[in-house]
């Protein structure tokens, strides 16, 4: 057998073979770049704010008094007393004069039904009733007890006082009304029936023609 030949490859071969292969790969265009992305950018011009310099005087801090939606309620009246007080001298202005209401600062209930307490630094305490039953029982104990003086009795109004031991209890009575104003006071240190005069509860008498007469001698 003769031995198998395999074609030469001349040089001249491959010098085309070369050639070809840089005219392929000379006819593909190469890839276009990426496209270049601008990203805008805002610029912000920045605002200046006029800055004021803080005042170094302080402007005078004035207090206002809050006001609530519905009814306010007033610790004083319009007669100038507090409220509580101007209730209770509205039912007992009978037996004690507006002189006397105006030197209480406050009027509370005593616990007993329709009954109250009044009270003022000058004056002390008072105890007001509004029942006929004990108007009736209180004119008694002072028309008819010789523990008991009567300064004034218009049969209406009854002023006078009691006394138990060094206490003495001076009494206002409106018996068609049926109310009582009463004051405790300690007889040794008080005169009832000189208190009864300074509350205004009865008008001071006028000296008598023959005193006045006496003193003028």
């Amino acid at each position: 057998m003769s031995p198998v030949r395999f074609p030469r490859v001349t040089a001249a071969s491959c010098a085309v073979l070369f050639c070809a292969g840089l005219v392929a790969c000379g006819t593909e265009e190469p890839p276009a770049p990426p496209a270049e992305t601008t990203t805008a950018t805002a610029t912000t011009t920045p605002t200046t704010t006029p800055t004021t310099p803080p005042s170094t005087s302080r402007a005078p801090q004035t207090t206002e008094a809050t006001s609530t939606t519905g009814t306010t309620v007033s610790s004083t009246s319009k007669r100038g007393v507090p409220d509580d007080v101007a209730k209770v001298e509205k039912i007992f202005g009978s037996v004690a004069p507006a002189s006397l209401f105006r030197q209480f600062e406050s009027c509370n209930d005593s616990g007993i039904n329709d009954s109250w307490e009044c009270s003022g630094p000058e004056v002390g305490q008072f105890q007001f009733f509004r029942s006929m039953s004990k108007a009736a029982s209180t004119t008694q104990l002072i028309t008819e007890l010789r523990s008991s003086r009567v300064v004034e009795d218009t049969g209406r109004t009854v002023v006078g006082w009691s006394t138990l031991g060094t206490t003495a209890v001076i009494t206002v009575v409106d018996n068609e009304e049926g109310l009582v104003m009463q004051q405790m006071v300690s007889s040794d240190r008080v005169d009832p029936e000189e208190r009864i005069y300074d509350l205004g509860l009865v008008e001071r008498p006028s000296a008598e023609p023959e005193e006045t007469a006496e003193a003028e001698a």
